[in-house]
């Protein structure tokens, strides 16, 4: 019975290696393969027809073909053909070593080309070139030192492209604390903002100023110290390029926002009025108003948040100090804004109905000053009837964000007038 067992085994084995054998037993690629709805086995390099299940038989190690039946159709692995001469020659078989070919050649072209030598060199020289966001920060500090102190036509591109790439790069609170360190501050940005005469060359300084102080601590920090605030108030105060306040209502914003002391000691002195200067303007458009009255807002939410919060964490004590002593509603009050926005609405309503996104941040800075400006604007029939008109208008459109505002502009209405004393345009 044993001897019967081994010579089972054994002759199974050889039939395997006698299969293997076979299979690798190199033949003429162009010898037809008949295929049948069973398995069987492909010879080394055998050409077969497109569409038959092809498999790796993982108990023997050898490849094996057969028609495709029905159930597999669509999911099992199919012989198919890159080669266009091919099909267009009447379907002729394909080899399955075709792709292999393609790759091998590939890579032997390549090694012709290129050794790893030369690849490696490649390398280094790249690494030689690359360049930290660090390094390129000082190196454009440095580029902007060497650039002379008079407007030169020449250097007024350099100065201009220099200027955008650190704005690109001093977003990231790191970048902007490298430039800082490098005396990027004094040595750039103070100079242009203070005493430059080119417009062009303040504008692009203030949006660099705000990138980097925007939602960074340590950067607001450095830029209160250098006295920016008191120097974009006054840019505010005296400019007439729509461009230019623009960048400086950014670069003003990101430098109070979050930072109690520097909100009491510029807008205690001359940043309300600077701000309510640019509102009361007939030269200023309605965009930069509107930017205006949403950082009004934005501080006032500001100081009601801590001070709500403040509730529930007493080890909040620091902070609480520092936004109790801001005095913005009394400042606001002094500067005379609540008059001056109900003049912005009340005589440019009508180009207001074709800018509903400064029309949401009207809307958005009422509903935040409600309890200051009250006993102004619940008196003014004027702000009234522009504030309606602006409604009516958008309630009628087919725009979803129109029929919003509307929604909105009814609740502030309701805010200020009598339902029962007026009735509704």
């Amino acid at each position: 019975m044993r001897i019967s067992a081994i010579f089972t085994v054994l002759a199974t084995g050889l039939a395997l290696d006698c299969l293997q054998a076979s299979a690798l037993e190199p033949v003429n690629s162009t010898e037809e393969f008949v295929a049948t709805y069973e398995w069987q086995v492909l010879r080394e390099g055998q050409a077969i027809p497109k569409g038959l299940h092809v498999r790796i038989n993982l108990q023997t190690g050898v490849k094996e073909a057969k028609l495709l039946d029905e159930s597999e159709r669509g999911t099992a692995l199919q012989s198919t053909s890159d080669d266009t001469e091919q099909s267009e020659s009447g379907n002729k078989p394909l080899s399955l070593e075709y792709k292999a070919d393609i790759i091998e050649e590939s890579v032997r072209k390549v090694k012709e080309h290129r050794s790893y030598a030369e690849l490696r060199k490649t390398y280094k020289d790249f690494q030689k070139n690359f360049q930290t966001d660090g390094e390129l920060i000082m190196k454009l500090v440095e580029q902007y030192r060497n650039f002379s102190k008079t407007p030169l036509q020449a250097e007024l591109k350099l100065k201009l492209n220099a200027l955008e790439n650190l704005e690109y790069l001093l977003h990231q609170i790191d970048n902007a604390l490298v430039f800082i360190d490098n005396g990027g501050l004094d040595d750039v940005l103070l100079p242009i903002v203070v005493n430059d005469t080119n417009t062009d060359l303040r504008i692009s300084a203030m949006r660099v100023l705000g990138a980097l102080a925007g939602n960074n601590p340590k950067a607001q920090i450095k830029v209160f110290e250098r006295n920016f605030g008191s120097h974009l108030a006054q840019i505010l105060m005296s400019s007439t390029n729509s461009a230019e306040i623009s960048s400086a209502l950014h670069a003003f914003g990101t430098l109070l926002r979050k930072f109690p002391l520097a909100q009491q000691r510029v807008l205690s002195t001359s940043g309300t009025q600077a701000l309510i200067g640019v509102l009361k303007s007939a030269d200023v458009e309605l965009r930069n108003k509107a930017k205006v009255v949403t950082l009004i807002s934005d501080l006032v939410l500001e100081k009601r948040s801590v001070l709500e919060a403040s509730r529930d964490s007493p080890d909040a004590a620091t902070t609480l100090a520092q936004y109790v002593v801001l005095e913005l509603e009394s400042w606001l009050e002094t500067h005379g804004y609540c008059a001056s926005l109900e003049g912005v609405l009340s005589k440019d309503y009508v180009q207001l109905i074709d800018q509903p996104e400064a029309v949401e941040q009207f809307t958005i800075a009422m509903e935040s000053t409600d309890s200051l400006c009250q006993p102004i604007w619940s008196k003014s029939p004027a702000l009234r009837h522009g504030l309606l008109t602006i409604r009516n208008r958008f309630s009628h459109s087919e725009d979803e964000y129109r029929l919003e505002l509307s929604q909105a502009l009814a609740k502030v209405c309701g805010l200020f007038y009598d339902k029962n004393k007026h009735t509704e345009l």
